[in-house]
Parts: C-alpha cells; sequence; structure tokens
C-alpha cells in the first residue's frame, strides 16, 4: 500500500513537472507588438524601400517567420525573430537614413564646388 502510494506521488509530481516545463515559456507579446510596429514604421517612410529594399525585406520575411512560430506556439522561435525583424528594420532605416544624408551632403558638395568656381572666375587676376 505504501509503495503505491509512492508511486503515484512520483508520477503525480513528474505529471506536474511536465505541465510546467510545457508552459515554462511564455507567449512574446511584447517582442511580437516591437517587431510589428517597428516594421510598420520603418515600412511607411518612402525611402526605405527605395534606398534599402533588402534589408526590409528580409524584415518582412523574418515578421512572417516569427507570425509562424507563434501560431505554432514555438516561443523561443517567434521572439528570436520578431526581435531580428525589428532589428532588420531598424537596419533598413539606417540604410535609407544613410543614402538620404549622403545625397544632402552631395547636394552641399556640389554647391559648394560651382561657388568656388565662381569666386575664382570673378577675381581680379
Amino acid at each position: 500500500m505504501h509503495t503505491t502510494l509512492l508511486i503515484r506521488i512520483c508520477i503525480a509530481t513528474l505529471a506536474a513537472g511536465a505541465l510546467a516545463a510545457c508552459s515554462s515559456t511564455p507567449p512574446p507579446i511584447e517582442a511580437m507588438a516591437v517587431g510589428r510596429s517597428t516594421l510598420h514604421r520603418v515600412s511607411a517612410a518612402p525611402n526605405v524601400a527605395a534606398d534599402a529594399p533588402v534589408e526590409l525585406q528580409r524584415a518582412r520575411d523574418k515578421w512572417v517567420q516569427a507570425e509562424k512560430a507563434m501560431s505554432d506556439k514555438d516561443y523561443v522561435q517567434a521572439r528570436r525573430l520578431a526581435t531580428e525583424a525589428a532589428a532588420d528594420a531598424r537596419l533598413a532605416e539606417s540604410r535609407a537614413d544613410a543614402a538620404t544624408s549622403a545625397a544632402s551632403l552631395k547636394q552641399v558638395q556640389d554647391g559648394i564646388r560651382a561657388l568656388d568656381e565662381e569666386i575664382k572666375r570673378r577675381a581680379p587676376r
């Protein structure tokens, strides 16, 4: 009788442990929200699609994978992919900003060059 009780207690403990292990990874709700909002914000910027299409597409692909992992209840994978999608979206945004800055710099340099040529042309000889 004592052995049967001990076996039942062990089985109950193992079952409780197994249930706890299954539910130990909570759904990455915050990471998914951050990933979604970052991707939407960056996608809405008109210069990002033109200046960083590869990075933006990579972010979108990872977001789709994150959503699939979330629906499959693979929360570790979903969190990782959502975080990577947000990082790739921010990278696309940074690359687009860098391209915009480079274009602005070129305009300023061209303006300086034109002014310098004008000054040299008008200088008394």
